[in-house]
Formats: structure tokens, sequence, C-alpha cells
């Protein structure tokens, strides 16, 4: 039934006729959910790739070059992974970036929101002089650090990314160097002071990810076999794995553990 008459709305519109504006409204929502969980997931699944990646240096330089060098060299795949993975970064965040609180003060109430879940207990918390009763809760905590998360990632990740094409696409002005990424500008980099940004990008973009696969699970198969308890597992375990192997990592990059596992 396309239409409704009665007396109050004589032209009523049904909401489940698709040529209704909410049917519309909520085929533009799937759609957008599956663009940014579908360039999520690639994203995800990149930066487990590319943390592994870089924890070869803890095999010592020479190893580390021969990875970089069959990236780079055997199987180029250096260049057009950068610019493919640059395109689908900026698409994942253009349509992700839609649940971000836009106005001021909407920010100032999920700022809000997360200091009064934080400082709740686990029964509701009753607080007099707010209007909001809260509890500890895991899925909304999990949602206001994706947020954060995401900006800080958006800032020191499309830093990061311009690094690497500058490296990978230039000499980078130095005569004699090669295009690419060796073992020398890696370690360069975090010894000349980047290691600050690093781990700041590494902390975050993990966070990120392990929240996003988190929240991919519960809501594409929280009803299935895969309860919520395997996908807290998943999260728990793609946080701590990752960000103590890139803790390693930038240690490794900095000298003292380089080639610790060699």
């Amino acid at each position: 039934m396309s239409s409704l008459k009665t007396e109050l709305y004589p032209e009523a519109e049904s909401r489940h006729d698709q040529k209704s504006e909410a049917y519309k409204k909520a085929k533009r929502a799937i759609i957008y959910e599956w663009v940014s969980g579908l360039t999520g997931a690639l994203l995800a699944f990149f930066i487990c790739f590319h943390l592994i990646l870089e924890s070869t240096i803890l095999f010592g330089s020479e190893f580390y070059q021969k990875a970089a060098d069959l990236l780079e060299v055997t199987l180029p795949l250096a260049k057009p992974v950068v610019i493919g993975i640059t395109i689908v970064f900026f698409i994942h965040f253009v349509w992700a970036s839609r649940k971000i609180p836009g106005k001021l003060e909407e920010r100032k109430r999920m700022m809000e929101l997360g200091k009064k879940i934080k400082g709740s207990k686990k029964r509701w918390q009753q607080d007099k002089h707010s209007d909001t009763r809260l509890r500890k809760h895991f899925e909304t905590s999990l949602w206001i650090w994706q947020v954060r998360t995401g900006m800080i990632v958006l800032a020191t990740g499309a830093f990061h990314l311009i690094l690497v094409a500058w490296n990978i696409f230039t000499d980078m002005g130095v005569v004699g160097q090669h295009p690419g990424i060796t073992a020398e500008v890696a370690t360069a980099r975090v010894e000349s002071g980047l290691w600050i940004l690093y781990l700041i990008l590494m902390f975050t973009v993990v966070a990120h990810m392990a929240i996003g696969v988190y929240r991919l699970l519960v809501k594409w198969l929280a009803d299935t076999w895969f309860v919520r308890k395997y996908s807290r597992i998943v999260f728990y375990f793609l946080f701590w794995f990752f960000t103590i192997l890139g803790i390693a990592t930038a240690i490794g990059l900095a000298g003292p553990w380089e080639g610790v596992l060699a």
C-alpha cells in the first residue's frame, strides 16, 4: 500500500512503500553502512599486515630490508598499495564521519557522556544534578573512543601516508638516494623524534581498528553462532597483540631491540 487515507492524515504515506522518503533514507543508511564497513575492514586487514611487516626489524635490519625489497622490487606492490590505501582511507573517513557529532554542543555532550560513564558504577548512577542516569556500558564507551581515536588517526595517519608516499615515489631530495623505504630511512625517522608521532599513531590506529572490527562483528554476526562473547575476545586480542607488537617495533627501530629475534 503506497498511501494511507485517514481522517487525521488524508494523504499519509506508508513508511514501507519503496517510494517513500523513509524507505529511501533507510536504503541510503544501509549503503553508507556497507561502504564504511567494507572500507574499514579493508583498512583493518592492511593495518595488521603493515604492523607485522614493520615488526621484521626485530629480526635485524637485513631481514627488514629484504621484506621491503620483496614488496618494492620483487613484487612491485608498494606504489599501487599506497595509492589504493590512501583512497580507501579518505573514503572511509568521509562515510564514517557522518556518525561524528558535528556541532560543538553535541561534542561537549559526548565528552560529558564519556566522563560520566567512566565515573559510573555497575549500577545506575543516581546523580541528582544531571538529567542522565548512567552505568558502565561497554558498547557506548567503545563508540566514544572510536570517535576520539578516529579524529587523531585522520591527522596522524594522513601525515604518515604523505611521508611514506614521498619515500616511495621520490628520492626525498637526497643525492644518491633511490626511491623506496630502507632500514636506514625507517630508523632515522624514529631516531629524529618521530617516534612520538608513531607511538601516538600506532596506539590510536590499533585501538580504532580493534573497536571497528568488534562493532562490525556485533553488527553483522551478533545473532548468529558468533556471539558477542567471541567478538570481545577478538577485540581484546587485536588490541593487546598489536599494541605490544607496535611498541616492540618502535623500540626496535630506535635501536635497542633491533635484531632481538635474530
